[in-house]
């Protein structure tokens, strides 16, 4: 893609249960996009490339040419929930010989949560629900541990921090009621992701 997408923002809202929208945990993270292959990039809100921070993110190069992923980097605490305190640290790097020595002792793990091209083809368009079923399928073909699918459960909202209309479009830099953000009362744990436990 010659141009960086900005990435879709949800707006606050109180918990709420409804069939018609996604929960899932918000993670305490880095938002990070992704376009994958060869000539991949990783890059944030206001488009600013993180690739040369993130080295273990290489992986990204094994993912068909032309897609784009939407996610958040995320580190783990020794107690097993995501710590935004580590992720920062690991972000401000920029002695590249420590970003490489970090990379492997504290390697980051790109949770996944939106597919918004496939292999050159926009699915801006279509719902959210059908663009995490093609997500899903990628990522269990590929099997990559760094990079992982955020799971999430229709209806039952009101344990979880982020809404998602299942019938939602793709809009880049815009926010939008179809996403909403909820003040979470817990952290999220390395335990919710699949092939992790605490």
């Amino acid at each position: 893609m010659n141009q960086r997408l900005l990435p879709m923002l949800a707006v606050p809202s109180a918990p709420f249960d409804s069939a018609e929208y996604l929960f899932e945990v918000k993670w305490d993270g880095v938002r990070a996009l992704a376009a994958c292959g060869p000539d991949g990039a990783v890059w944030g809100r206001d488009a600013a490339d993180y690739s040369a921070r993130y080295p273990e993110l290489a992986v990204l190069g094994r993912f068909p040419a032309g897609t784009v992923l939407d996610g958040e980097l995320v580190r783990w605490g020794p107690d097993g929930l995501s710590n935004l305190g580590a992720i920062l640290k690991r972000h401000h790097l920029t002695n590249p010989a420590r970003i490489e020595q970090a990379s492997r002792s504290q390697p980051v793990c790109y949770v996944v949560f939106d597919l918004l091209h496939l292999r050159g083809r926009s699915l801006l368009g279509e719902p959210l629900q059908r663009r995490r079923e093609a997500l899903q399928e990628l990522l269990h073909r590929l099997q990559e541990r760094y990079v992982v699918f955020s799971e999430g459960v229709v209806g039952a909202g009101r344990a979880f921090f982020e809404a998602k209309h299942r019938a939602s479009g793709y809009r880049p830099g815009r926010r939008s009621s179809a996403w909403r953000k909820v003040k979470p009362a817990r952290r999220p744990q390395r335990s919710q992701l699949p092939g992790f436990s605490t």
